[in-house]
C-alpha cells in the first residue's frame, strides 16, 4: 500500500527533520519505505531517507504493508503536524 504527498516544508526533508521523522518511523512496529523517483529507501534509516535529498516541492510515496492501514494514517498524521505536508 502507498500513499503520495508533495513536501511544502521550505528545508525539505534534511538534517534535523529527517532525523525526527526517523525516530518516529522507528517507533512504529511495521517496515516502512520513502519512494521517490526510482529510488526506495529504508524509512528506519537516516542515510537512506537523507540520500534520497528530499527538497520543497518534491513528490514522495510511503509505502507499507496492506494490512497496516492505521500506520499509515499516524504517518500522515505525523506529516502535516510537522509542516512537511499540506493538511
Amino acid at each position: 500500500m502507498e500513499k503520495s504527498f508533495t513536501l511544502i516544508s521550505e528545508t525539505g526533508l534534511h538534517a534535523r527533520p529527517a532525523t525526527q521523522f526517523v525516530m518516529f518511523i522507528n517507533e512504529l512496529p511495521i517496515d516502512v519505505w520513502i519512494v521517490h523517483k526510482d529510488f526506495v529507501a529504508d524509512a528506519k534509516s537516516i542515510m537512506a531517507v537523507m540520500s534520497l535529498g528530499l527538497a520543497k516541492g518534491a513528490s514522495f510515496n510511503i509505502r507499507i504493508l496492506d494490512e497496516h492501514q492505521a500506520y499509515l494514517d499516524k504517518i500522515e498524521t505525523y506529516l502535516k503536524e510537522h509542516g512537511f505536508i499540506a493538511s
